[in-house]
């Protein structure tokens, strides 16, 4: 019998994403980031020359290159509230579940600050809790704007009624002068 891995590679909200195939309890040990080791000050360098996203950093002077596609931990995706981490053990980089992860949910980490402001806030985070998030915000603001006009739409309507009833009154004025002068013209006679 086979050991079935705890994960499958599957198509998520921002791309390619792993997802669980099975129930992980937490302190799962879930996929081994993979790669190459190359020298943190390397690493930097490639980060800026070939916009290399998938470096992993273990320490000051060593750095993982998991952009071969044979390292499946790189399509763990990044989450404001992760269901995953990154614990260094016995050498080796590993996703371990903070929580339960249900079958079918995808795998995330909370890539950290600096990955996050580099990458993710110039395009918008892309995560569940971010666009519910901005969701909700736009709900409201619709919310509200649909107010404002409606408080709009009854102040224009209670002017228009009130221009209409002082052109009513207006005309009014001007038909009861036409009408007295009749009167007036009709006694002299």
């Amino acid at each position: 019998m086979t050991d079935m891995k705890p994960f499958r590679v599957g198509r998520s909200r921002t791309g390619l994403g792993l997802f669980a195939t099975r129930d992980l309890p937490r302190g799962t040990e879930i996929v081994e980031y993979k790669g190459r080791r190359i020298r943190t000050p390397r690493a930097k360098e490639l980060e800026w020359v070939r916009a290399n996203r998938y470096l992993f950093e273990i320490n000051s002077r060593w750095t993982i290159d998991g952009s071969s596609r044979r390292n499946l931990a790189r399509y763990v995706n990044h989450a404001c509230r992760p269901n995953a981490e990154a614990v260094l053990t016995g050498g080796r980089m590993v996703y371990r579940a903070t929580r339960r992860i249900p079958e079918g949910n995808e795998i995330t980490v909370d890539y950290g600050k600096e990955y996050f402001d580099l990458y993710l806030k110039p395009i918008g985070c892309l995560c569940v809790t971010c666009v519910e998030k901005r969701r909700e915000a736009r709900r409201l603001a619709r919310k509200s704007s649909s107010k404002r006009t409606d408080k709009r739409a009854s102040k224009t309507l209670q002017s228009k009624r009130r221009a209409k009833t002082i052109r009513t009154s207006a005309s009014k004025r001007k038909t009861s002068r036409k009408t007295s002068a009749a009167r007036k013209t009709a006694r002299r006679t």
